[in-house]
């Protein structure tokens, strides 16, 4: 077990041990999840999970429309998870 401190502005640092056995790396993306007394910190599943990117300017489509697009193909099993 590890142990962290939190800052000032809410941020903590993944001991090295951890973040290299969950497969965590510098730059990815985490989900964060309350539950019951713990904070759980998981790899995002599919593309929903994932805020805008970056190169949002790169979609022809505003973010909202393309997130509703894909919960729409998940929902009809056209995308799998």
């Amino acid at each position: 077990m590890s142990s962290a401190r939190i800052y000032k502005k809410g941020q903590i640092t993944i001991p090295k041990a951890v973040r290299e056995a969950s497969g965590f790396n510098i730059g990815d993306r985490v989900v964060v999840e309350a539950r019951d007394n713990e904070i759980v910190l998981r790899h995002p599943i599919g593309v929903l999970e994932f805020s805008a990117p970056a190169r949002a300017a790169v979609i022809e489509k505003p973010w909202p429309e393309v997130r509703r697009a894909a919960r729409q193909e998940h929902a009809d099993g056209r995308l799998e998870r």
